[in-house]
């Protein structure tokens, strides 16, 4: 299955995601902080993987990832973070961009964001 051929029915799109980045800022003490700013908010489906794709990621960095899939945005960008309908929030580790025709999706590869964890996650 070629990448144009993600399809998405509208009723699949129903879950509601915020999209921020991490912006650094001096506080009333003088010391750097950095916190998430809001830039939008997109619709996106939940992807399922087969049984056989999970078997795949079992033992990688991939094991422990989620995939949405929204409708085509240049605005989405890595290392954005992503913050979903459930209340967690996730960093873009993957995009997977389509903009064949004006009904493309974008798959979204998150994995769990720490803040000040180090490391991938805590950028």
């Amino acid at each position: 299955m070629t990448r144009s051929n993600y399809r998405y029915p509208l009723y699949r799109m129903r879950h509601k995601a915020t999209f921020s980045i991490i912006k650094s800022y001096q506080n009333k003490m003088g010391v750097n902080v950095k916190d998430p700013v809001e830039l939008f908010k997109l619709h996106y489906a939940k992807v399922n993987l087969t049984i056989m794709q999970r078997y795949g990621t079992t033992g990688s960095t991939l094991e422990h990832s989620t995939i949405i899939a929204i409708r085509h945005n240049p605005k989405v960008t890595e290392p954005m973070l992503v913050t979903l309908a459930d209340g967690i929030t996730y960093q873009i580790t993957n995009i997977s961009a389509n903009d064949d025709n004006y009904i493309s999706y974008d798959l979204l590869t998150l994995s769990k964001y720490t803040k000040g964890g180090g490391g991938a996650n805590g950028k």
